[in-house]
């Protein structure tokens, strides 16, 4: 294990003892929107820009985003696998990670709308998972 995927399940260990899940879920959703890519929020924006409506922008935003995905009239944000560059090599779990790239889809979807959205993790490869699964609430 390297030092900074020790650091990282450290962290997780220490806020588990000394926060409460809320407030956990909290600090690393802010670290999941200071790394939303400011390119593809740039693209999301112009998605949202020109679209009539939010099932318009949706569609325009699989179009340049591969990674959302409509279901039932539900929109998703589905991974593969992990993309963090902090943890996609990580073997094993860390549950509540994934609250950071919670954060990182809130910033992605609240900056192109201009307003709050919900993003509800279901699956998460770092929880054991086969691939990650986040429904947006738009």
């Amino acid at each position: 294990m390297s030092m900074a995927h020790r650091w990282i399940k450290n962290l997780l260990s220490g806020m588990d003892e000394k926060v409460d899940a809320r407030t956990r879920a909290g600090i690393l959703e802010n670290c999941g929107r200071q790394c939303t890519p400011q390119s593809l929020v740039k693209k999301a924006t112009s998605c949202a820009k020109k679209a009539r409506d939010t099932g318009e922008f949706i569609v325009n935003l699989q179009k340049v985003w591969k990674n959302v995905h409509l279901e039932d009239g539900k929109v998703f944000v589905i991974y593969p696998r992990c993309y963090c560059p902090l943890v996609r090599d990580y073997e094993g779990t860390l549950p509540g990670f994934c609250d950071c790239s919670r954060g990182w889809i809130l910033e992605l979807f609240e900056s192109a709308l201009g307003r709050p959205v919900k993003v509800i993790l279901e699956k998460s490869i770092r929880q054991g998972d086969d691939s990650c699964r986040f429904r947006v609430e738009v």
